[in-house]
């Protein structure tokens, strides 16, 4: 039964963990050391005003629940009962199952058991010598004396001796509680937190106290986060959805590779000869390769044989041409392209010869795409 109730604990905190993105690179300790102080006097038997649970009972649920909910940080943990009796766990590396195992120790049948507090707190004296770094002692308990114990001064003795924070989970009541109490051992240091029983029963109030007491949140420097994986961080990058695997630059953003394609036609001609084949497949296959890259526009010229008007149609069925073999023979989108006729209004070279308007005779395109990293 004991070896059920650890699994699913342990699952609960899988889960707390998963939900609440814990992570110990994320998180700063408050503390080195804690130990849990359960009160096991008499009235910690009887019902929790407003319920129909023992406190000892609401207590311990209490406990279980917050042991979920405490990141495993390198604290070393500590579990007593406030008797003469030695602990249920002395100070030890803290681990959520070992420590709830021994929470399922703590009795929920304690009878009229006499337990003054300060006693119980003396109890504690034997472990905290042998502790260093900074010190937590949460007290759970209802907050009532017994025999007039001096626990008040005892904390107060404790808390500078050890580098002591007290923290209290109060299950103290109008009725026969005291509060007052609770709230001085509280008070003895700034870093003392208190709660009552009847707040802790929602998971943020206890999350939170969990907070106050165990741990703070790391400051993250914003350029140690890289959300799209390119290895420049968020605070510098200029381009933070880059697509994985591309190369970026300093400012993150994808290193352009530029594919410069130009065939050229025979006079008064549109058709693609032969010696270019091989030249738009290698440009096919770039593409192909690409994840990302600007629409190619493929712009036609000619030479300055003609008029301006036939010129600009000769120009725009060259592009065309082009753009149709690879879609034919490559199976490109045609989508990917448009294609558009510029006369003989840009020339490369001069008119004035047969080789100057050789390679005015074109159909030129730019591939702008990016580099993969290696």
């Amino acid at each position: 039964m004991k070896a059920t109730k650890l699994i699913l604990l342990s699952l609960v905190l899988v889960a707390f963990a998963v939900s609440n993105g814990l992570a110990a690179e994320k998180y700063v300790k408050k503390v080195d050391n804690f130990i849990i102080l359960v009160d096991r006097s008499g009235s910690m038997d009887e019902k929790y005003v407003g319920t129909k649970d023992k406190k000892i009972v609401l207590a311990k649920s209490i406990l279980e629940r917050m042991n979920a909910m405490i990141p495993e940080l390198g604290y070393n943990g500590g579990l007593s009962l406030a008797s003469y009796a030695k602990p249920i766990q002395g100070l030890e590396p803290y681990a959520a199952a070992s420590y709830g195992a021994s929470l399922d120790k703590v009795p929920t049948l304690l009878g009229s058991n006499p337990t003054p507090l300060g006693d119980g707190l003396k109890a504690l004296e034997p472990v905290l010598q042998g502790a260093s770094g900074r010190n937590a002692v949460i007290i759970v308990s209802d907050g009532q004396e017994n025999d007039g114990s001096p626990a008040l001064k005892i904390a107060a003795a404790m808390a500078e001796k050890y580098n002591i924070c007290f923290h209290t989970i109060s299950f103290a009541d109008t009725v026969n509680g005291n509060q007052k109490l609770l709230d001085d051992i509280t008070a003895l240091k700034s870093c003392g937190v208190g709660v009552s029983a009847a707040q802790l029963a929602d998971d943020a109030a206890l999350k939170q106290f969990v907070k106050d007491v165990f741990y703070d949140e790391a400051a993250v420097d914003p350029c140690a986060l890289d959300d799209d994986g390119d290895g420049v961080g968020n605070c510098v990058d200029k381009c933070p959805d880059t697509i994985k695997g591309l190369a970026v630059d300093s400012n993150g953003c994808p290193i352009p590779d530029v594919v410069r394609l130009m065939v050229n036609f025979d006079f008064d001609k549109y058709n693609v000869k032969p010696e270019y084949h091989q030249v738009l497949a290698d440009f096919a296959a770039y593409m192909k390769k690409q994840q990302s890259f600007t629409v190619v526009e493929i712009a036609g010229h000619t030479d300055s044989v003609g008029s301006d008007a036939y010129n600009l149609k000769l120009s725009d069925r060259r592009a065309k041409s082009v753009r149709d073999y690879l879609v034919k023979n490559f199976g490109l989108d045609e989508k990917l392209f448009s294609s558009k006729g510029y006369g003989e209004s840009k020339p490369i070279a001069t008119n004035d010869t047969e080789a100057g308007r050789a390679q005015n005779r074109r159909i030129e395109a730019e591939l702008k795409g990016v580099y993969k990293k290696k």
